[in-house]
């Protein structure tokens, strides 16, 4: 008599969401989710601005931080999928565990792809805050990339 229930079974891998932040991390996670997995992938930057900061930043600067996020979206994209049929490239506003999830959520993903970063405090002793949250959070599987 088995004690276990029974296991999900696992279907393939068709659609991945993957978190980018433009750190070395996320550019690992992304080449992971398009090296090793079958499937449509959407790299997915959410560009959370801080309501207060010590120093207010220009419009220049902040464009320049998305301008500089773009072109390195743009450039994997150009390298890990010139066809431009498996990868696409999102940019939305708000927290990024909240954008990612609501990404996964949209294009029903099988899986969230997120790498590490931000390492704080004994409860994120492996994973960065987002990484930990989008964990936490997620009904989907999700594959942390170092």
């Amino acid at each position: 008599m088995n004690a276990h229930p029974p296991r999900p079974a696992v279907g393939p891998v068709r659609r991945i969401v993957v978190a980018y932040d433009g750190s070395e991390s996320s550019v690992r996670a992304a080449r992971f989710a398009l090296d090793a997995l079958t499937g449509e992938v959407w790299i997915v930057h959410a560009t959370d601005q801080p309501r207060a900061v010590a120093e207010p930043r220009t419009e220049e600067e902040q464009g320049s931080e998305t301008g500089a996020i773009e072109q390195g979206l743009r450039a994997l994209q150009r390298a890990e999928d010139p066809s431009g049929h498996r990868m696409h490239v999102w940019i939305r506003d708000g927290k990024p565990p909240k954008v990612i999830l609501a990404a996964a959520a949209e294009v029903d993903a099988d899986l969230i792809v997120v790498g590490t970063r931000g390492l704080r405090g004994a409860s994120r002793l492996l994973l960065g805050s987002v990484s930990a949250e989008i964990v936490s959070r997620s009904g989907r599987p999700v594959t942390v990339v170092p």
